[in-house]
């Protein structure tokens, strides 16, 4: 009994090591909201969240193109790596120089966070490749659960001692650091190969990036404009609120993230009812957990953000909870059809789906923008709810007529 526990853990444990370095971020962000002021965790909430939709050109769904496109070879998978962390360098420079023009309360908390977000989410996206095209899972799950580890005593350090958010910071960067030299070392990436031969880099890159780019583009576009509406337009107050349920919202993402990047290897080059089975097994799964944590925060929802928060306050954001919850699930949902839709190459055939997701979002917020942090949700719901339509009855089409062609 104890040997077949141990085994399911370590076939598993890659997605615990997702699991546990997401949750340890999430989770740092409840700690540091303890004490810090609502007008401070607002103030940081907002730049995250402006610095993740700026990275987004960084990763413009570079990581499943590195991986579809080279079709899991590994040298050419390390050479396309390469280049777009050179890329996603220059990109975090231009965002951090390009501040510079803008009004902030703090330039320089808002540097900080740009080189916390690139070691923190930009970085482990684009090198994650290397490790599906290999599926040395357990070498990079050992990597995440050590630094979820790390994470978490630096949120406990900064809540004991009440560290300011620069400091708090900084210590972030140092370990984002030695993570990023640390995976570039295990996965032998040579930047200076790209300097020396850029020109037959570039060549490497074909155009069916541009369906990748596009797609992106047209989620974060559908998915980031509320949150993006609430960092700029409203107060920080009211930004903390919305930030609160949206990062336990966000919950459901980890889930999301783990179960599409370990199923993507396994959709490429397989047969029609392999990747029947592999869609429904994680269709399956998703749907059970999400569900149940949807019913979870109707029951204990506004507790738990009392009791994350430590302040009265934060238990107003229970209504938005729920209506984030909902929005993410429908997106779970259409992340499992999505993985197959870009595993067969027809990444393409997002764009307009999620365009028309877009306006309906942009149309949802022209409607509802007199009712704030509200609004904002409830334009991500209908957008969400959209998508998850689109998604699976284009899936659904494509696998039956695959199937139908297999008999003819």
């Amino acid at each position: 009994m104890l040997n077949k526990i141990k085994n399911i853990f370590y076939n598993n444990l890659y997605t615990i090591s997702l699991y546990s370095r997401q949750i340890a971020g999430t989770l740092i962000l409840f700690i540091i909201a303890r004490y810090l002021t609502v007008y401070d965790y607002g103030l940081f909430s907002s730049y995250k969240n402006i610095v993740t939709f700026c990275f987004m050109f960084a990763n413009l769904g570079f990581s499943d193109y590195i991986l579809v496109s080279s079709q899991a070879n590994v040298k050419k998978v390390k050479l396309k790596i390469s280049l777009f962390l050179l890329n996603a360098i220059i990109i975090g420079v231009v965002i951090a120089l390009g501040s510079i023009f803008f009004k902030l309360d703090s330039h320089i908390l808002f540097f900080l966070v740009v080189v916390r977000t690139f070691f923190d989410g930009t970085f482990f996206t684009l090198i994650l490749p290397y490790f599906q095209a290999t599926k040395t899972f357990n070498t990079i799950a050992k990597i995440n659960i050590i630094y979820a580890i790390c994470i978490s005593i630096i949120a406990l350090i900064s809540y004991i001692f009440r560290l300011s958010l620069y400091k708090f910071l900084l210590l972030n960067i140092i370990l984002g650091l030695i993570n990023f030299i640390q995976c570039s070392y295990f996965a032998k990436i040579n930047y200076l190969l790209v300097f020396n031969y850029l020109k037959r880099f570039c060549e490497m890159i074909d155009k069916s990036i541009w369906a990748y780019m596009g797609v992106t583009i047209a989620y974060f576009l559908y998915a980031q404009i509320p949150s993006l509406y609430v960092s700029t337009y409203l107060s920080k107050e009211d930004a903390a609120l919305y930030f609160s349920a949206f990062t336990i919202a966000a919950i459901i993402g980890l889930l999301i993230a783990a179960q599409t990047q370990k199923m993507m290897p396994d959709l490429i080059n397989n047969n029609i009812e392999n990747i029947k089975i592999i869609i429904k097994r994680n269709l399956i799964f998703i749907l059970i957990i999400t569900v149940g944590l949807f019913l979870f925060m109707v029951l204990f929802g506004k507790l738990l953000l009392l009791l994350l928060y430590g302040q009265n306050y934060y238990s107003g954001a229970y209504p938005i909870l729920l209506i984030l919850m909902l929005g993410n699930i429908c997106v779970a949902e259409a992340a499992v059809y999505g993985a197959y839709i870009t595993a067969s190459g027809n990444q393409k055939k997002k764009i307009p789906m999620q365009l028309e997701a877009t306006c309906l979002t942009i149309l949802g917020l022209f409607i509802l923008h007199k009712f704030g942090i509200y609004g904002a949700a409830l334009a991500f719901l209908f957008a969400a709810i959209y998508v998850s339509y689109r998604y699976t009855s284009f899936t659904l089409k494509m696998l039956k007529e695959k199937t139908d062609s297999n008999y003819l």
